[in-house]
């Protein structure tokens, strides 16, 4: 942006904290674009976190902070756009001494999506996204093999099992862990995932300290969050959770027969009216022994998802949600 090595240093305040997030104006293949996020943050804070009036200075189309940004980015004029992060940083903390942002955060109900989705991608793009090669090593054909439902996908099941702050959601197979995350965040739930591949399990820990920074720096306060490392199979803690479980999610896409078998012995357990979202039904029309129990147990539904919805494919998709009677 026209700045030299040592201009390039910036610093950003958030709504929730007193400390400011640093960043580098510089553009990498392999880094996170400092003048994107930055103007993403400053966009959020004003539409969620400030009244119409304390939000003009930032928002006002000609003259406001995010107009001056976005024409210092467009511009590549670097001091010009630390000059208008000053502005904002100081605009930010004279509302936070005033006791507005509390205020404002005090009245919140919920987090909206938009901003859920993009404290999700601030923690992925800081923790996963530099090592996501390690994600690439499971085999097809066995039940390690590594896919993403994507945010508005995840949001979609939360509104149709009709999910809430005192409720509880568990993951089974939950990968880096993004959906455990993000029923604590969207939901405010007691969130719980389970996972077996090692690298996936590390990735998983790191996004979940990073979780709990980025909530502290927005002044959110998610469900409490909980991941369990192992075979879901024979974890005792993601046991116990399934049997006080609301919402199950389960990404069996790829999971082998004898797996999915085996989860709807475990679904025996679970507490009358949980609801099981899966990729593929654990009920079917020719019906074996293990299958008997499936539907005597599940009320089925069965759903299709649009494109978009899913890392593996951009086409559309079908999934079920199972009712335990």
């Amino acid at each position: 942006m026209g700045l030299g090595r040592d201009e390039v240093a910036a610093r950003l305040r958030y709504p929730g904290a007193r400390e400011l997030e640093r960043y580098e104006l510089v553009w990498g293949k392999d880094k996170i674009d400092a003048a994107v996020d930055i103007m993403k943050v400053v966009k959020h804070v004003a539409s969620t976190y400030l009244g119409d009036d304390e939000a003009r200075p930032f928002a006002d189309q000609n003259k406001g902070i995010y107009r001056r940004l976005e024409k210092s980015k467009n511009t590549n004029d670097g001091k010009g756009f630390k000059a208008a992060l000053a502005e904002y940083n100081e605009q930010l903390l004279a509302l936070q001494k005033k006791g507005a942002i509390a205020k404002n955060l005090d009245a919140m109900r919920g987090v909206p999506r938009e901003l859920v989705e993009f404290i999700l991608d601030q923690v992925y793009d800081r923790t996963v996204a530099p090592k996501v090669d390690l994600l690439a090593k499971y085999e097809n054909g066995s039940d390690n093999v590594y896919g993403e439902l994507l945010h508005p996908f995840i949001s979609d099941i939360f509104e149709r099992t009709k999910l809430t702050s005192d409720m509880v959601f568990v993951d089974l197979g939950s990968g880096v862990g993004n959906v455990t995350l993000q029923a604590a965040l969207e939901r405010g739930c007691e969130s719980w995932g389970c996972e077996m591949m090692e690298n996936a399990c590390n990735l998983a820990e790191e996004q979940k300290r990073e979780f709990a920074a980025r909530c502290r720096l927005w002044g959110i306060a998610p469900g409490k969050v909980h991941l369990e490392r192992g075979d879901f199979r024979k974890s005792e803690k993601t046991m116990a959770a399934l049997k006080k479980a609301d919402v199950v999610l389960v990404n069996n896409q790829a999971f082998t027969s004898q797996l999915n078998d085996h989860l709807i012995n475990m679904f025996l357990d679970l507490k009358i009216g949980c609801k099981i979202v899966s990729l593929k039904t654990f009920v079917h029309d020719n019906k074996i022994a293990e299958n008997d129990v499936a539907s005597s147990i599940l009320d089925v539904e069965h759903l299709t998802y649009p494109e978009g919805y899913v890392s593996w494919t951009g086409a559309p998709g079908t999934f079920c949600i199972s009712t335990r009677r």
